[in-house]
């Protein structure tokens, strides 16, 4: 998969509560005439809260739409900021790709989407990238590793960041205003 993903607009971060979902839900309500989607990968397994309805499930992995607006959960906040449709992926490394590409055919042909990931970026090139940077210096080598694949890098704090989400946008193509990280 050396070719980009079309439409993919990938968000990983240096660790938990750096604002990833954050940024997406900005990203999200900043272009509030786009019908975007959003999906969210994890490798781990829980139960399903209310509002996630199952399409797949197996062993390796577990591919659900979220259809509530009110809870606290990921998926839930992409729908309030504007999201048409949210996923949520609970999925074993191996099994990645297979449940990413499942998921993906769920979406409208040419249907711009977000996506928060930690490790997709592994096998796939996303047609814009950015990496969230929290105010703690990166200590997973994983990490590192998607640092430096990114297209750019938003500093934050876990509620503000450096590139201005809502100068993210879908024209055709992913793009964030120069101005952000010129």
């Amino acid at each position: 998969m050396d070719s980009k993903f079309k439409d993919l607009l990938l968000v990983s971060g240096s660790g938990r509560n750096v604002g990833k979902t954050k940024f997406i839900c900005d990203v999200i309500a900043g272009n509030p005439f786009r019908k975007l989607a959003a999906i969210k990968i994890t490798p781990h397994f829980h139960d399903p809260s209310e509002g996630l309805i199952p399409i797949v499930e197996s062993s390796n992995f577990r591919i659900f739409e979220e259809t509530d607006y009110s809870s606290d959960k990921d998926t839930s906040r992409y729908l309030r900021a504007g999201a048409k449709k949210s996923y949520f992926i609970q999925t074993t490394e191996p099994f990645l790709e297979e449940s990413f590409r499942l998921t993906s055919v769920l979406l409208d042909p040419d249907q711009p989407f977000l996506v928060e990931s930690a490790e997709l970026r592994h096998l796939l090139v996303p047609e814009l990238f950015i990496f969230i940077q929290g105010s703690d210096s990166i200590n997973k080598p994983s990490a590192v590793l998607m640092r430096q694949l990114a297209d750019a890098t938003a500093f934050s704090d876990g509620k503000e960041f450096s590139i201005n989400p809502e100068h993210v946008y879908f024209n055709k193509l992913w793009k964030i205003e120069e101005h952000d990280y010129a």
